[in-house]
């Protein structure tokens, strides 16, 4: 036998190892795509009801959150009538000191009104009269 005719036989059996190497992981690679298909319709079968269940949860959960704020705003508006009837008590509380208060300031301005009106007339009539000066006795 020549080189050339073992050279042959060894590329012969090269490529036929070659051709089995791609035979089997053609054969891999049906049962991967068997496997992910199998697994794909698994998934889709628990998947579908799971996705109801979410569903259904989310709508829970929105009536919930729909509760709450109808809450929430029973609740603002109890506070904005606290908050009026609350006002109006401390007026209707404080009116009777604010009127004594003003009652106060009017007597106050008057008296001081009189009394400057006193100063002025008494000013304008400071001259010693004879009859009416005085004079100490002895």
């Amino acid at each position: 036998m020549d080189a050339a005719a073992v050279l042959l036989i060894v590329l012969l059996v090269v490529a036929i190892a070659a051709c089995g190497f791609v035979i089997w992981a053609a054969f891999g690679l049906v049962k991967a795509a068997q496997s992910t298909r199998l697994l794909a319709e698994h998934m889709d079968a628990l998947m579908v009801p799971l996705l109801g269940k979410a569903d259904v949860t989310i709508d829970v959960i929105n009536v919930e959150l729909l509760r709450i704020d109808e809450i929430v705003t029973r609740v603002e508006e109890v506070t904005d009538r606290v908050s009026s009837t609350s006002r109006t008590v401390q007026d209707v509380a404080h009116a009777p000191a604010e009127i004594v208060g003003e009652l106060a300031d009017r007597v106050r301005s008057a008296f001081r009104r009189r009394k400057h009106a006193r100063a002025t007339t008494t000013s304008t009539s400071a001259a010693p009269d004879a009859e009416n000066a005085y004079t100490p006795t002895t």
